[in-house]
């Protein structure tokens, strides 16, 4: 008994004196397959920069980042990276690189969040990483029709048609996310909006220096230039109360007329043919005995006789519709009703085939019927 202890006392005592290996930084060493991962991972890189004979590099590897807070810190929030900079002098360059140790932190989509030159101790490089262990989530890439539509908006704000503008930016926004080509829209759609916002306070300065038909002539033209805005949502409000007033009611209905004309004038000579035939079909309705009635009537004759005419008409209202059927669906989704929502999305998708309104449709049934985004795209191929 005696014996097997004393032979088995060195082999403990041996044991007992090998030092038990420290956590280490899990180093990555292949640059292209390190921004993958931050990517798949949507982590920020630690891109350590030294040299084979750099004392200061080799002082950050045997001290700083072998304390457990930076090394626990690294591995569960970053991709780390060791570099060699005389080996890859290449992409030591492109980051402009001239001293060691640098550690770079990058964004995974390959945007620097920062730099640090030099030998840190442990506890300040542990704020440094804190500083920059977070990155924004990561903003899903906008489909295809939402940049087709956003230039199609930008075509119409050149040429001041601010309605369709309107609504191809609304539709852009309607769901709400903040991908780069729906930040871009909600700021056009804000300059409009302070457009229309300047012509209203001039109609209203002209209102309170009793200059009550010019005030009328400002307000017909904003609602004209700037439907669909909140300042021409006001803008009616306030034509109706002008229109009320007896000093007006004169020669209002007249003047009424003549707009509504030279309005559908402009929509014909635009090639706007659906707002034309609406605003024709309305001076038919109530201004019949008016010589503007008539000149209506002739000019909706003319749309209707064309068919290249009538049938970009039919797709501005196939649009129109789409959009509409579009937001009865969301609004059945607000108030708790998918299976109505799903009733109106899949009609889209039916009366308006191969239409942006048709395209996001169809992702909104992907996600109520719970199909994932590859799935989704699996069906298209």
């Amino acid at each position: 008994m005696h014996r097997a202890m004393f032979w088995l006392m060195p082999l403990w005592l041996l044991c007992a004196a090998v030092p038990v290996r420290a956590a280490e930084i899990q180093w990555r060493s292949d640059y292209n397959t390190a921004r993958k991962e931050a990517t798949e991972k949507n982590r920020p890189l630690l891109i350590d920069f030294g040299t084979e004979n750099c004392f200061w590099c080799k002082r950050l590897d045997a001290s700083t980042f072998l304390d457990p807070s930076v090394v626990s810190l690294v591995n569960e929030k970053f991709v780390p990276l060791k570099v060699d900079a005389e080996k890859e002098a290449q992409l030591a360059k492109s980051l402009q690189i001239t001293s060691y140790p640098t550690i770079v932190f990058g964004s995974p989509d390959g945007k620097i969040l920062g730099t640090v030159v030099g030998f840190k101790e442990a506890p300040e490089f542990l704020t440094i990483l804190q500083r920059n262990a977070t990155v924004a989530p990561a903003v899903p890439a906008a489909p295809d029709w939402m940049m087709r539509d956003f230039a199609e908006a930008g075509k119409a704000v050149a040429t001041s048609d601010y309605a369709r503008a309107l609504t191809l930016l609304k539709a852009i926004v309607q769901d709400g996310k903040d991908r780069p080509v729906q930040l871009k829209a909600r700021q056009v759609m804000q300059d409009i909006e302070q457009q229309a916002a300047g012509r209203l306070a001039r109609a209203k300065q002209l209102e309170d220096r009793n200059q009550y038909a010019e005030a009328v002539d400002g307000l017909t033209e904003l609602l004209r230039v700037y439907p669909g805005t909140t300042a021409a949502q006001e803008a009616g409000q306030r034509l109706n109360i002008l229109a009320a007033r007896p000093e007006m009611k004169g020669g209002q209905r007249v003047r009424r007329a003549r707009e509504l004309l030279a309005q559908a004038k402009e929509d014909y000579r635009t090639q706007q043919y659906l707002c034309c035939l609406d605003r024709c079909e309305l001076l038919a309705a109530h201004y019949a005995d008016l010589p503007e009635g008539a000149d209506a009537v002739q000019l909706a004759s003319e749309i209707k006789s064309n068919p290249e005419w009538m049938k970009s008409a039919c797709d501005s209202l196939s649009d129109r519709l789409g959009l509409l059927y579009l937001s009865l669906a969301d609004t059945w989704l607000r108030k708790g009703q998918p299976q109505q929502a799903e009733q109106y999305l899949e009609k889209i998708v039916q009366c308006f085939p191969g239409t942006r309104q048709a395209e996001a449709a169809q992702v909104r049934l992907s996600y109520l019927k719970g199909e994932t985004t590859w799935q989704a795209d699996f069906k298209k191929q």
